[in-house]
């Protein structure tokens, strides 16, 4: 009796978690390569780099009296969230929107060339707090989404992570390169890094905090919405995002939708 008790728990052992009647989870937010995306997620990347476009040209329409930077930077405010939320598509939405909305679509549009090397500074800005979320949340008990921005420690790691590294050193790079292309002149170097930084910072702050949370939540309804209508076992990639959710009671599998526990077939 021991021994076949053994050999049944050997057998189970990295089986499928048995089902029961209430809906569970599994989210697991990582830099590893998950698979291709489909066309619906190709799709809200390419959304989300169009409005960060939009965003970056709007808000470089707000003269600061530097070329180029803004004194009120709204698309950061977006474009951070963005990267925490869609892990490595962070860096098309950052290039993309940079390179365009901020460089191309400038008034006076910066030269093609120089475009295509500024649009690497939110690499920086967007693409820094990704990986530090994706790397370190876990170990420092916070949300690697951000959902949990607005609790002390949530907001604490925001601030370290999202908030000041990013914005100070994008600042930095950023007035590196429009001085060396010649957009600005070299005495304005100092007075046109504290502009970018500290406006950047400002808007993160408010406006990246804010739609951070509002993604947490809206994320958290949606996984009730799908756990609740759906009665799957199945696992998907969203750019550095795999889930595994399942749902089915008995009455499911009663009608054959979902195959009964091991335990319960061999009874």
């Amino acid at each position: 009796m021991e021994d076949s008790a053994h050999k049944s728990e050997q057998q189970n052992i990295g089986a499928p978690p048995e089902f029961s009647d209430s809906a569970s989870t599994s989210i697991d937010y990582t830099l590893r390569f998950t698979g291709w995306p489909s066309l619906g997620q190709l799709v809200a990347v390419a959304v989300a780099a169009a409005v960060y476009t939009v965003l970056s040209w709007l808000s470089i329409q707000l003269p600061s009296g530097f070329p180029i930077t803004s004194v009120l930077f709204i698309a950061i405010g977006f474009g951070i969230p963005f990267g925490i939320w869609f892990g490595g598509w962070a860096f098309v939405i950052a290039y993309i929107g940079n390179m365009v909305g901020a460089g191309l679509l400038a008034t006076p549009p910066l030269p093609v060339p120089v475009a295509l090397i500024f649009g690497t500074v939110d690499l920086v800005q967007i693409g820094l707090p990704m990986i530090l979320y994706r790397t370190l949340a876990r170990r420092f008990g916070v949300s690697p989404i951000g959902k949990d921005v607005y609790t002390l420690r949530g907001f604490i790691f925001f601030v370290l992570c999202a908030v000041l590294p990013n914005n100070i050193l994008g600042g930095l790079y950023g007035t590196f390169i429009l001085v060396q292309s010649g957009v600005l002149p070299s005495s304005l170097f100092l007075a046109n890094w504290a502009t970018w930084s500290l406006s950047n910072i400002v808007v993160t702050l408010i406006i990246g905090s804010g739609l951070l949370a509002t993604l947490g939540r809206l994320g958290s309804q949606a996984n009730k919405v799908f756990l609740n209508t759906t009665v799957v076992v199945e696992t998907y990639s969203w750019a550095g995002r795999t889930s595994r959710a399942r749902h089915g009671g008995s009455a499911d599998r009663r009608a054959g939708r979902v195959k009964a526990p091991r335990s319960q077939r061999a009874a």
